[in-house]
């Protein structure tokens, strides 16, 4: 923040009448509010951050840029803890798993689902889960799951492998893939990480869940969606090990 403190010291030295004090005065909910509005939810890279601070406040102290990113953060994180708590409970609704099949081509299979998300405690980002998946040509196959909503607003989802020796599946909600989340609708795409795999969902809550160690369920208030945020991508990038596979 050296350039910022040079332009203040500038605007005091050539300052006229009888006062050389620069009267300025930052308006932190302001500038939160601007930004949030520029990059979304979960904000942007540091860099971006602080090009656009000092953008469009240039007069602003090293005092105020440390409260505004202090303020940042702390958005960020209560946006990740009640993301969770939307998530904790059972949804249940259609699932369409895109896929390449031998010949390379890509096709999908429908299913109808129920996701159970467990929090592990009131003020975490984590938790385990249960899929159940159906379809009248392969039955009902049930696969449990660790989940946590990462810094990015990724819905981050690793299956338990189905044998000993084999790799979990992850696969990845990234916040610009995720359409609604509130607490009574769920819908976005999945993506393989590192599996060939696409699922597109739309779901509704079946069970809502009390939070551990809590009496009452979650109260309906913010709704979280990226598809038309203008900020960062999830940090794990799609990454596709196994060819022709999926769940």
């Amino acid at each position: 923040m050296t350039a910022v403190v040079l332009v203040m010291m500038s605007a005091t030295m050539v300052s006229c009448g009888e006062s050389d004090d620069y009267d300025y005065y930052f308006d932190l909910d302001r500038a939160l509010t601007e930004y949030f509005n520029r990059y979304g939810d979960f904000g942007t890279d540091d860099r971006t951050t602080a090009d656009w601070f000092d953008h469009y406040y240039p007069y602003a102290s090293d005092y105020d840029y440390r409260s505004f990113i202090n303020a940042v953060n702390a958005d960020i994180n209560n946006s990740r803890t009640t993301m969770a708590r939307y998530l904790n409970g059972e949804w249940e609704g259609p699932l369409r798993m895109y896929f390449k099949n031998q010949a390379g081509q890509t096709v999908y299979t429908d299913y109808q689902v129920i996701w159970h998300f467990e929090l592990s405690a009131s003020s975490d980002v984590k938790g385990r889960g249960t899929e159940y998946r159906y379809n009248e040509d392969e039955g009902e196959t049930r696969t449990n799951f660790s989940w946590c909503v990462n810094g990015y607003g990724g819905i981050e989802i690793s299956y338990d492998p189905s044998q000993s020796g084999q790799d979990p599946v992850n696969m990845l909600i990234a916040y610009n893939n995720l359409d609604k989340l509130s607490t009574t609708h769920f819908k976005g795409t999945s993506v393989g990480v590192n599996i060939e795999e696409e699922d597109d969902f739309n779901l509704t809550k079946r069970l809502p869940q009390r939070v551990k160690g809590e009496t009452t369920a979650v109260a309906a208030g913010k709704t979280f969606g990226g598809k038309k945020a203008d900020g960062k991508t999830a940090p794990m990038e799609r990454n596709i090990t196994i060819k022709n596979g999926h769940r």
